[in-house]
């Protein structure tokens, strides 16, 4: 795929690895439609995305329910004419023990607030997707609810594992493609002691997202960046 050409939907682009990414296809050349939660941060990608390539626009939402997803991709397909690319964070903490006391109520919250904003951006990528001519991607980025953190739950790499092979399959004959990325850490320390994620690490992040944009064989399968090694 040509990354040039493409319109790319990044989520979270306001956190460190959302930021990185956008920052990497802007000097590629690539239209960037930026989304977040976070109105200050990701006010702030998108200045610096813009300092590199004027072709970048900011679309805060404040809830991310289906509606306010649907409208969203609305508006980025009026704008730019396309939505080739979507990098979907998924930001999911372990699910409860079951004998917790609060079990129930803290995987209803897991839920509603990570599992399903995550497949309704899914979706609504490939209801949008599934329409257009060329060939597109899904790339589904499993992260810590920390955003800034290496540790990401076993929980976190198992769900979005496999939502991107089932979608891939699902989407395969629709010209559309899905492949993940997970960071994995090699340090010998534990969780909390464990360092913020760093530029290297962010570098390495966006360019395995590229190299699955530009691998067009590349589908249902995950990519491991590695920290500490």
């Amino acid at each position: 795929m040509h990354i040039g050409q493409s319109v790319v939907i990044i989520t979270d682009a306001g956190n460190p690895i959302g930021k990185a990414v956008a920052l990497h296809f802007a000097s590629l050349g690539a239209t960037l439609a930026l989304v977040d939660n976070n109105e200050v941060e990701l006010k702030k990608t998108l200045r610096s995305c813009r300092k590199i390539n004027k072709s970048s626009a900011a679309f805060y939402i404040k809830y991310y329910d289906e509606l306010t997803i649907s409208a969203l991709f609305q508006q980025v397909k009026e704008q730019f004419g396309a939505i080739n690319i979507l990098l979907n964070t998924w930001t999911g903490t372990e699910i409860p023990h079951l004998l917790s006391p609060t079990s129930i109520i803290d995987f209803n919250n897991i839920m509603q607030n990570s599992a399903a904003s995550f497949f309704i951006f899914g979706k609504m990528a490939a209801e949008f997707m599934q329409h257009q001519p060329h060939q597109s991607v899904i790339i589904n980025l499993a992260l810590s609810h920390e955003n800034h953190q290496p540790h990401t739950p076993t929980t976190s790499k198992t769900v979005v594992s496999g939502l991107t092979q089932n979608w891939a399959n699902e989407l395969a004959d629709f010209n559309i493609r899905v492949g993940g990325i997970v960071p994995i850490n090699h340090q010998d320390k534990p969780y909390d002691q464990q360092p913020i994620i760093g530029v290297p690490m962010q570098d390495e992040i966006a360019r395995n997202v590229e190299y699955i944009v530009r691998n067009d064989s590349f589908s249902g399968r995950m990519i491991e960046s590695e920290i500490g090694v």
